[in-house]
């Protein structure tokens, strides 16, 4: 039994009408590419509802480490390694009674999945209605092949242990017994480019894979508490999240600049409870002139409605009124606990709990619930006169790592980098 595809099914991409061969035809690209950064030459094809990456020879474990790196391509929602029957391999017109090729592989797959006390279960997708026997009937006919022939013997068609699939197509069959979940949605770089606020917590980073999975090209904007070294940067804990991010966003940019600026401009000033809120507004309007020089449609943070201070619902319409852009908040509904969950899955979880000394530790240590526009205007007209010259001084500092595909490939001086974009 030699394991010659891998089968890829997406849902959403399936959904769409007219531009559906360009959602089709961008996932394919990102197949290719995550591929290709991984050292892989395999061929991929497209079929109706599937695509199809055709393996040579390969040890069966590099398929499968292969198969778990392509769930993290947003837009598939499965990911199977397959052995393949052509039409010729099984020659079901002329011979509608006798599947003798099928059976003869999923026994051999049965048999090199077999687990003690175990149920199991055949299931037959009859793409191709022109194939002579019904779903049904085949799947009887391999389930008795299998407890014939193999040590499995217990059937359970509702929650068994193990599933053998037989996927009939007009090309051929596909037969599998492991069928591994992608992250779905949509391919990246089918919708906008968003700039995506990115802390050391556990919050950002989960927003920021949520808006790749809808389809945005996703960068980042981090402030940090310190100037670094270009060569410290790809350790720092931001640079490593960003790095986990883009096996996920593909290629994106982390924009790490110090708010030291920001931070001295309030030093001698007397607490007032709206440091935090001050600080967002700031961090909004920096993104802003970031994504006006560098191009972008909107801002995405990691909100969720009542959870800090800070996110109340009168402090989150402040911060809104600090950009010209929308910001986007794709946590805003979640708890705590669903937002731990999704960090956990997609690999953020361990690094973000990390020590890290990240703005919400150094600033106000009792924010205020509620602000009103008014208010922060007076203060910051106050405290930051010369709020055009803070912003052009922290960009001064600022640095960009290139990730691509979850390898750091570039570290630039930002400022020969923003002149460059004007």
């Amino acid at each position: 039994m030699q394991i010659n595809r891998i089968l890829l099914h997406y849902a959403e991409v399936a959904l769409k009408g007219e531009n559906r061969r360009e959602f089709e035809l961008q996932l394919r690209r990102n197949i290719k590419h995550r591929l290709l950064r991984g050292g892989v030459h395999w061929p991929v094809r497209p079929g109706h509802n599937r695509i199809t990456v055709r393996i040579p020879k390969a040890p069966s474990a590099d398929v499968f480490e292969v198969a778990a790196t392509l769930r993290e391509v947003a837009g598939i929602a499965s990911v199977a390694p397959a052995v393949f029957l052509s039409r010729d391999d099984i020659r079901w017109s002329g011979e509608p009674s006798q599947p003798h090729p099928i059976e003869a592989i999923v026994v051999e797959v049965a048999r090199a999945n077999w687990q003690a006390h175990a149920s199991f279960a055949v299931r037959v997708n009859r793409g191709d209605k022109r194939f002579p026997l019904r779903s049904n009937e085949l799947a009887r006919r391999l389930g008795a092949a299998i407890i014939e022939r193999t040590d499995w013997s217990r059937v359970d068609l509702s929650r068994p242990h193990q599933s053998f699939y037989i996927d009939i197509y007009p090309e051929g069959i596909y037969i599998y017994g492991h069928r591994l979940r992608g992250i779905g949605g949509l391919p990246v770089f089918t919708a906008g480019p968003v700039l995506s606020l990115l802390s050391g917590g556990i919050d950002s980073p989960v927003a920021a894979f949520l808006m790749a999975k809808r389809g945005c090209r996703v960068d980042f904007l981090h402030l940090s508490a310190t100037h670094l070294a270009p060569e410290a940067l790809p350790e720092n804990l931001v640079g490593r999240i960003a790095k986990r991010l883009s096996t996920y966003t593909l290629r994106s940019r982390l924009f790490f600049v110090p708010y030291t600026h920001f931070d001295l401009a309030l030093l001698d000033q007397p607490p007032s409870g709206f440091e935090m809120i001050l600080f967002r507004r700031f961090m909004a309007r920096l993104g802003t002139r970031i994504v006006e020089r560098q191009g972008g449609q909107a801002l995405v943070v990691g909100d969720s409605l009542g959870q800090v201070a800070s996110q109340t619902l009168e402090n989150i319409v402040c911060h809104s009124q600090a950009s010209t852009l929308p910001i986007l908040r794709p946590l805003i509904g979640l708890d705590k606990q669903e937002i731990i969950e999704r960090a956990r899955a997609i690999g953020t979880y361990e690094l973000s709990t990390e020590p890290y000394k990240d703005c919400c530790a150094l600033l106000s240590r009792h924010p205020r619930t509620k602000s009103r526009a008014h208010q922060l205007e007076q203060l910051e007209a106050r405290l930051l006169p010369s709020y055009e010259a803070l912003i052009e001084r922290t960009l001064a500092d600022m640095q960009i790592l290139t990730f691509d595909a979850g390898e750091l490939i570039e570290v630039n001086s930002s400022q020969r980098a923003l002149s460059c974009d004007e």
